[in-house]
């Protein structure tokens, strides 16, 4: 199968599509920083994903592959970021700085590369993977609650092998000069050194497993998605308890809006019951003395950082500030209004304005626009797919988007969700062609037939159309499933 003069690296490069997804799905929540302290923090899934893009170089020469019509604008959207965050070192104070971004977002092309092609090969790729990934969102759920009850536990555990899964320079500036807010006992991270972005993780995981879960039929991965939805508060993160209470709610009013095949009236009122609830929840959230004034401190915190934003955009408009600028013209404005001297722009559409400029500002909205359309396409029957799925999906990348815009995170999350936000977004928008229905069928178990719409729906061309799912897809299953300079 492969030639004898190919070394092991090599070899494990040229692994098959779904290998590489089950791979980068395995690596997603450990990342495993294995280089010590002094050098680079790169995460191990950086340089897989790298021998991942040889491999797909190598596969297109030998058999090109076929273009996928609904991620082809995607793609261009995101190879021209890529390209202006490569073109914005030009003008950046510190260059180096620009490494991170650069090198992730080229990781979360590829992982929807590996993805894309993974689900052509084989339409069951949700069941398949799902013992690789959920048991880690267990575990991360596991060490929030621990760490949130036994906070000396939270620190024994970072000094001792933080640094595999957080980065050893990460950990060492955390006990250093570059403190985070897992230091307050109100608050728990597991493997992350932020709290708030350990949330979003649980958060975002918690709906793509409800998702996931509409499509494989697995209770176990629902019993997943529910825990790690519930954990969200134990962060101690307050717009994502809020969050995690009312997104849920919201995805099953729109599943019932636009899924279900029971009468108008009945649908309005039972969505309308379930707006009722979300608010219901969130005027209790608000009205919690404690949490409200711990959220308003926060937001006014924000408002103070994004003073300097506000500023830095009058002064340079069209290229920002360059990797670098926002943190050497921080310092000033801080010392002059009172508050941290080093804080990042914690927007994840003003950090985008302050790197790249306005160009890359637009190009990050036109990803999260292009990410909603897939999803209002779902709703409206456009695409052969569970709206389960869809509604739950859609919910994970609003999560994404909404907490964003309060947190230093990029347009995918953070490192740790890129395989899971790749996998939500193919199977949005790629229907399982023949070849691959195929394959599945030699999996197929007797079952009554199903004719709701799903992601094994099988489709030569997009455009509207039903078929049936197949049963590797539709099927019961069984069984268990920060901060620093780095590069991944």
């Amino acid at each position: 199968m492969f030639s004898p003069s190919l070394g092991r690296t090599a070899r494990v490069a040229l692994l098959s599509p779904r290998v590489q997804a089950a791979v980068l799905v395995t690596l997603a929540m450990p990342q495993l920083y294995l280089l010590p302290q002094g050098t680079s923090d790169v995460a191990l899934t950086t340089i897989v994903s790298v021998l991942f893009l040889g491999a797909g170089l190598i596969r297109f020469v030998r058999t090109p592959i076929r273009p996928v019509a609904n991620l082809g604008l995607l793609f261009g959207v995101l190879g021209a970021l890529l390209a202006v965050r490569l073109l914005a070192l030009a003008w950046s104070p510190d260059p180096s700085a620009g490494l991170q971004p650069v090198f992730l977002l080229g990781q979360f092309v590829i992982a929807l590369m590996v993805m894309s092609a993974a689900l052509r090969a084989d339409p069951a790729l949700l069941r398949n993977l799902q013992r690789w990934y959920w048991p880690w969102v267990v575990a991360e759920i596991c060490l929030v609650l621990l760490f949130r009850f036994l906070p000396g536990v939270e620190m024994g555990f970072l000094r001792s092998v933080g640094g595999v899964f957080a980065g050893n320079n990460t950990i060492a500036a955390l006990f250093s000069n570059s403190p985070n807010n897992v230091f307050d006992h109100a608050k728990a991270g597991g493997v992350f050194v932020n709290a708030n972005v350990a949330a979003m993780f649980l958060g975002v995981n918690g709906l793509a497993a409800l998702a996931v879960s509409a499509v494989t039929r697995t209770r176990w991965v629902t019993v997943v998605g529910v825990a790690a939805l519930v954990a969200v508060p134990f962060t101690g993160s307050k717009s994502a308890t809020v969050l995690a209470f009312t997104l849920p709610f919201l995805a099953l009013g729109g599943y019932q809006m636009f899924g279900s095949t029971m009468p108008a009236r009945r649908r309005y009122l039972i969505v309308g019951a379930l707006a009722a609830a979300s608010a219901g929840i969130l005027v209790v959230l608000v009205a919690n003395t404690t949490l409200r004034n711990a959220m308003v401190e926060a937001f006014v915190g924000r408002t103070e950082i994004w003073g300097f934003g506000a500023k830095s955009f009058l002064a340079s408009p069209f290229i920002g500030l360059g990797y670098g600028g926002w943190d050497a013209g921080f310092p000033a404005y801080a010392a002059a209004h009172g508050i941290y001297r080093s804080f990042p722009p914690h927007n994840v559409l003003l950090a985008a304005w302050a790197t790249t400029g306005i160009v890359g500002l637009v190009l990050t909205l036109g990803f999260f626009v292009l990410a909603f359309r897939f999803v209002a396409r779902g709703l409206a029957g456009r695409v052969p797919i569970d709206r389960r799925f869809v509604v739950f999906a859609g919910a994970a990348i609003a999560w994404i988007f909404i907490q964003g815009m309060g947190e230093n995170t990029d347009f995918f999350g953070e490192i740790h969700l890129i395989p899971v936000l790749a996998l939500l977004l193919v199977h949005l928008t790629q229907p399982v062609d023949q070849e691959a229905e195929g394959l599945a069928t030699a999996y197929r178990r007797d079952s009554p037939a199903s004719a709701v719409q799903d992601v094994g729906d099988v489709h030569l061309q997009s455009g509207d159309g039903s078929a049936w799912l197949s049963a590797a897809v539709r099927g019961e299953g069984q069984g268990p499933g920060q901060t620093g300079s780095r590069l991944g």
